[in-house]
């Protein structure tokens, strides 16, 4: 699906001539097909009057330009009859605001997408909605939900927005699964953690290294009495002091 305004400012080429016809100037939207009639062109003095080209002339919809099969195929905008009203009509999709049956705002409509093979409308970017969870960012909608493309409003059906594609419930619950690892992850590390020391308590006072050593004794002085002495064996000298 193509945004209508990578249409705008396309060059125009004729596969047959091999020329460059100019520019996309505008889209003609036909409201009751939802899709795209014609293609206004910008002709930057190729023709000396506006043309258009019929949307069922268009070969291709390409990243750098569109292509028709030949010249003829642009013209003048009186000799089409049926397209004259819609060009006359100037009907426009951005900018409209969005309003369901049962009289919900939805939103102001700020880019359609059209499908480059057949012209038809496939959807309707909104924004600066007023339902619940949509306050603010943009929302998409279908075309199938749509019944009037008016001057004035564009009408959707009732209920539909139930149907809308929101982009902040979808960032929500990103945030929402990110919360969650960042919190799981904090309570795996805390008890980690929790266990490292735990065990490091243990193995300082039950280290091996501690208990394999050979207990230190103490060498027999005539100061310190044995260790298997008591006090009261210990020879007491009766000489004079002194």
């Amino acid at each position: 699906m193509k945004p209508s305004k990578k249409y705008l400012s396309l060059p125009i080429i004729t596969l047959q001539e091999g020329q460059q016809i100019g520019y996309v100037k505008s889209l003609i939207v036909n409201a009751s097909t939802k899709a795209l009639a014609a293609i206004v062109v910008d002709t930057k003095g190729f023709f000396k009057d506006q043309r258009i080209i019929p949307y069922s002339k268009v070969v291709s919809v390409g990243e750098d330009a569109i292509t028709i099969d030949k010249e003829s195929h642009v013209e003048k905008t009186s000799s089409l009859p049926e397209l004259l009203e819609l060009v006359k009509e100037k009907l426009t999709i951005i900018g409209t605001k969005m309003v369901t049956e049962t009289g919900k705002t939805l939103g102001i409509a700020d880019e359609y997408y059209v499908d480059p093979k057949t012209g038809k409308i496939t959807q309707i970017e909104i924004s600066g909605g007023k339902i619940e969870g949509f306050l603010s960012g943009k929302a998409w909608i279908s075309a199938e939900y749509i019944t009037t493309i008016g001057h004035d409003v564009i009408i959707s059906q009732r209920d539909s927005e139930n149907a809308l594609t929101v982009a902040d419930k979808g960032l929500s619950d990103s945030i929402k699964n990110l919360m969650h690892s960042t919190s799981h992850l904090a309570s795996e590390t805390t008890h980690t953690i929790s266990s490292y020391f735990s065990k490091g308590k243990f193995n300082a006072a039950v280290s091996p290294s501690v208990l394999d050593k050979e207990p230190i004794i103490l060498p027999e002085t005539e100061t310190t009495p044995p260790v298997n002495q008591t006090v009261s064996e210990i020879p007491i000298s009766k000489e004079p002091l002194g």
